[in-house]
């Protein structure tokens, strides 16, 4: 969230001293992140501690804070998980101070480097290959998740909305400068996008036909949530999008896993911290194409019927569209995974 959240100053602080115990001498929002429903806050205290505060609108996706803190129980030191309150819960609603509809979420702050600028060192790349196998080996408890989402591989949503606004805002004439430019953007790359589904629809046919294990996948994991520590740490965050899915869910801006034929030098750094794997490359082709699907869906709904997001954040999301077709982007991610697909499988697009 770019631009702070409705939220009266005064109502975060007595929430934090009500809650947590924290006399708060300092708080202080921070224009950072993708989600356009969380604002975050960096919050000093008497004492010199500094935390992290999120305040998040809409429904909470509970494993979003459940399984982290799961993880960080279980020793998987480089995951960043909610802190308890004094009834020791990890999330709390602000209904007493008038806010219905937003959830708040306290972390520990953690100095350090974050997003794609400056770019992650192949130590820093190492050691989160190996946080991250450490995770896909936590065995899930026997209850409390059930409400963890599963991969079922099914694309009938992102066709529909793709279809929909197509069909019923594509072409469309007038709006704001945002709508303007996201209407050009789409028509420009609109053969990519529905090459891109097509694609997705047919490998998802493949992958509901196959058993394919499942483990704890952080499903956004990107420089953006990772925090590379003063220290030589890494640690990864923003659990919001947290499922039970094939291990290549995990595989997305990490580098190209090595193949068969990848000399043992040519490794991406990930990936020597990972260790050996078997890639199914039918599974990192579809979800590479999500990726691209779901962004151009969540740029299409921020700009065209987000009532709650300011003119900057709207002609943010079109520029982010349009920049999601460029040279090194994840479209051209999905035609590298796509040839090591095996030619006798029927898939279409690749």
């Amino acid at each position: 969230m770019l631009e702070p959240p409705n939220i009266p100053e005064e109502h975060l602080r007595a929430y934090l001293h009500e809650q947590y115990g924290l006399s708060v001498v300092t708080l202080e929002f921070l224009p950072v992140g993708l989600d356009s429903r969380a604002g975050v806050y960096r919050v000093t205290t008497a004492p010199g501690a500094a935390y992290l505060l999120k305040a998040k609108s809409g429904t909470l996706y509970e494993p979003s804070c459940i399984v982290p803190r799961y993880l960080k129980d279980q020793g998987v030191d480089a995951v960043v998980a909610p802190l308890p309150t004094r009834q020791n819960a990890l999330w709390t609603g602000l209904g007493e101070w008038g806010h219905e509809d937003w959830t708040a979420i306290v972390y520990p702050f953690i100095e350090g480097d974050v997003g794609w600028n400056p770019r992650m060192t192949d130590a820093q790349w190492k050691a989160v290959g190996t946080a991250i196998k450490q995770i896909h080996r936590v065995p899930l408890p026997s209850e409390g998740f059930q409400a963890l989402r599963k991969e079922t591989f099914d694309p009938t949503e992102y066709g529909r909305r793709v279809r929909a606004f197509d069909a019923d805002q594509a072409r469309a004439e007038g709006g704001s400068q945002a709508e303007q430019a996201f209407r050009a953007h789409w028509m420009e790359h609109r053969p990519t996008i529905f090459r891109l589904l097509t694609l997705m629809e047919a490998l998802a046919g493949v992958l509901q036909r196959q058993a394919e294990p499942h483990v704890i996948c952080h499903a956004d994991l990107h420089p953006s949530n990772i925090i590379r520590g003063h220290d030589g740490w890494v640690f990864i965050i923003d659990w919001d999008d947290v499922m039970l899915a094939p291990k290549e869910r995990d595989f997305l801006f990490v580098g190209d896993p090595p193949s068969d034929t990848s000399p043992r030098d040519s490794i991406a750094p990930f990936f020597q911290g990972y260790g050996q794997a078997e890639i199914d490359w039918v599974a990192l082709t579809y979800y590479r194409c999500e990726r691209v699907v779901t962004d151009v869906i969540e740029c299409g709904q921020e700009v065209f019927f987000r009532d709650d997001l300011g003119a900057d954040s709207k002609a943010y999301s079109a520029q982010l569209f349009g920049r999601l077709f460029g040279p090194g982007s994840m479209v051209d991610a999905v035609w590298t995974a796509a040839a090591h697909i095996p030619s006798d499988l029927d898939v279409h697009g690749s």
